[in-house]
């Protein structure tokens, strides 16, 4: 085997890759965990195609083959790997004519290649029929809705606030509902939802613009005409009764307990309430907003009674629950069900006002590409068999980020003639798709990805008895950090049932062991493979301490005995790698002294940093300076010459330090 132009031992799964690489008359579905070479297979079987080892085989032109994948990075990565790969094919030795032809040809057209994002494929396609599509023939794409679904959001509530909303809607599919839908909205916010997301230093606060733009995110499932009158007052009655057992054991004159009496006359005193709206209202502002940060000595004057009822409501605080599941889940369930149905109401609404913010700037976002052209396909039979004709084979690599939509326009272009109304009763055709994927990779839900689809066109697929492999040996990573990889994913993971990779009802995923490559390099001082395997039983200090100790010995390693060398920014010459060259983020400042005391161990020298955001430090706003400078020559101050040989001779000193600089990074993650 070969990979990257070097002969390496066959893994041990190679009579798989083998057979899915010369596979021509079924289809294809390869399961691939992490650093298995998906893309390199793809890439492997793509060129087969087109250009076979055997020269009597039937040979697919480039053009009659389309690869997507659902990144730009991913999707260039891809053609480049294509071109690669054809051109170190066409420096092989004693190569025959007939192939070589073959390869001069893909060459030539590779860069007219159907190689691209689905996006990008999708909006090829679309461009060949602007007006089925009911498309501009000169419509421009918008990479990024979210400037979009902001004006929408205003424009929803701009239009609410001076009653002119119902103009907006005349004439569309949302006529009539401008009552409604002012309703809607504000009983929400006067129910305590915000308007506007904020994002603090530990989590996001969702609002109601976040609402209008999950619902343009997700406009192409079936219509959401929920009925909006439902709500379970028994359920609300139950909890609410309950409520007045646990305030009866509640007493003193603590700001817990005043709360507990205000909530329990409030939730008697509503009882035969009509108005659902005004009940949410009271219930939602007194009792679900109010007291959430009560304890026991200083709420509850140190009363046991007291705080199990606290505890009984709120839900565990470091403690035995009183309960199975918090009282004020259980109470506010009802009141939120019938607010979430009744702000699902405000779909047809929310995507009028969308249509007429986009046709304001003369725009489509990535969804409307997918939606025209799987509505195209789906509603002019002539067209989609055109297509279905213009394409031998499809890949898709990456495969576990496909969305519904996405999945729908690969069926309809796979089927056997164009006959199905709707995507998922299409016949797929044999030897006509290839699909890669890991579901452990599946993470992109935010993104519309969904591992129930991907289960749902395996399931497809698997109808038309496709060949389906495994990949199970890992390039990536060296034997011990396989090892360990494997350890720790056996205690987060359930293993495999059935021989079955994940469930899609629940999206739960199970553990499925990687090997390490036979020709894996071998373990060196700075290899991950430095970290200790934990114990079962290790806490968190202990692993943290251990990934400070290896992280130590690397950075030892790799300035005392690696011979590494850099290019000198100032000097422009190669030199030895310096402490002063090396920056160490950390998660937060209170796992500095671990790694600190780590660095001292081994005679590391280093300086630290910590407290304040990266671009509040005052040297990263010199940096920022500078950079305004050389963008924009007219920029004020930052570009009087003084003052920019002052910001870049502070940063040029910074390479004649000799530390190694330690900062503190404001996000989750892990020391790089």
């Amino acid at each position: 085997m070969v990979r990257d132009g070097t002969p390496t031992p066959a893994p041990a799964d190679d009579a798989e890759r083998r057979a899915v690489v010369r596979e021509r008359e079924r289809n294809v579905v390869v399961d691939a965990g992490a650093g298995t070479g998906k893309t390199t297979l793809v890439v492997d079987r793509l060129v087969e195609m087109i250009a076979p080892e055997d020269d009597a085989a039937h040979a697919v032109p480039l053009g009659r083959l389309a690869a997507v994948t659902f990144t730009r990075k991913a999707a260039g990565e891809l053609r480049l790997r294509v071109r690669e790969h054809i051109l170190r094919a066409l420096a092989t030795p004693g190569l025959s004519t007939v192939r070589r032809t073959r390869l001069h040809d893909a060459i030539g057209t590779l860069d007219h290649a159907h190689i691209g994002t689905i996006h990008s494929f999708a909006d090829r396609l679309l461009r060949m029929y602007p007006v089925a599509a009911r498309l501009s023939p000169t419509y421009e794409i918008v990479d990024d809705a979210g400037a979009l679904q902001t004006e929408t959001f205003e424009l929803l509530m701009t239009s609410i606030d001076r009653g002119t909303l119902a103009n907006e809607l005349a004439g569309t599919k949302a006529d009539g509902r401008a009552a409604e839908a002012t309703d809607i909205v504000l009983a929400a916010v006067e129910g305590g939802l915000r308007m506007e997301s904020r994002e603090t230093p530990y989590n996001i606060q969702y609002g109601l613009d976040a609402l209008v733009a999950g619902l343009l995110e997700h406009r192409d499932v079936p219509p959401r005409d929920v009925e909006a009158g439902v709500f379970d007052r028994d359920a609300f009655l139950r909890s609410a009764d309950e409520f007045q057992v646990w305030a009866r054991q509640v007493r003193g004159g603590g700001r817990g307990a005043r709360w507990f009496s205000r909530s329990a006359k409030l939730l008697r005193d509503v009882r035969d309430e009509p108005d659902v709206a005004k009940l949410y209202k009271r219930v939602v502002t007194v009792v679900d907003q109010a007291g959430r940060d009560f304890n026991k000595r200083d709420d509850f004057e140190g009363d046991d009674d007291a705080y199990s009822a606290w505890k009984a409501f709120n839900g565990d605080a470091g403690k035995t629950p009183a309960r199975a599941s918090p009282l004020r889940d259980d109470l506010m369930a009802p009141l939120r069900a019938w607010m979430a149905r009744r702000l699902v109401r405000l779909a047809p609404v929310v995507e009028v006002l969308y249509e007429r913010v986009k046709a304001r700037h003369r725009v489509v976002d990535a969804i409307d590409l997918l939606l025209r052209l799987r509505d195209l396909l789906a509603g002019r039979k002539d067209v989609r068999a055109e297509l279905q004709a213009t394409f031998d084979h499809i890949f898709v690599d990456e495969f576990q980020d496909t969305d519904p939509l996405q999945a729908e326009v690969m069926l309809f272009l796979a089927e056997d003639g164009a006959h199905a109304d709707d995507a998922w009763g299409a016949k797929l055709r044999s030897g006509s798709i290839t699909i890669v994927g890991d579901p452990k990779q599946s993470i992109y839900r935010f993104r519309r990805a969904d591992i129930a689809t991907y289960d749902r066109v395996r399931r497809k697929l698997a109808e038309t008895s496709p060949l389906q492999a495994t990949l199970r040996v890992n390039f990536r990573s060296t034997a011990g950090l396989v090892g360990w990889l494997n350890d720790r994913f056996a205690r987060v993971f359930p293993p495999a049932k059935d021989g079955a990779q994940f469930d899609a009802a629940t999206g739960e995923v199970f553990h499925a062991p990687l090997e390490a490559a036979a020709a894996a390099k071998p373990l060196h001082p700075h290899d991950v493979d430095v970290i200790p395997l934990p114990q079962p039983d290790a806490n968190a200090d202990v692993v943290r301490a251990d990934e400070a100790g290896a992280l130590a010995r690397y950075v030892r390693w790799l300035v005392a005995e690696s011979g590494t060398e850099i290019t000198d920014p100032i000097a422009g010459e190669r030199r030895a790698l310096r402490y002063g060259d090396l920056a160490v983020l950390a998660v937060i400042t209170t796992n500095l002294p671990l790694l600190c005391r780590a660095f001292d161990a081994q005679r590391v020298p280093y300086a630290t940093s910590g407290g304040t955001l990266f671009l509040q430090d005052a040297l990263h706003q010199q940096f920022i300076l500078g950079l305004r400078a050389l963008a924009d020559r007219e920029d004020g101050v930052v570009c009087v010459p003084e003052t920019l040989r002052l910001v870049f001779r502070k940063l040029c000193g910074l390479q004649e330090r000799l530390e190694l600089r330690v900062v503190a990074r404001p996000r989750a993650g892990a020391w790089s």
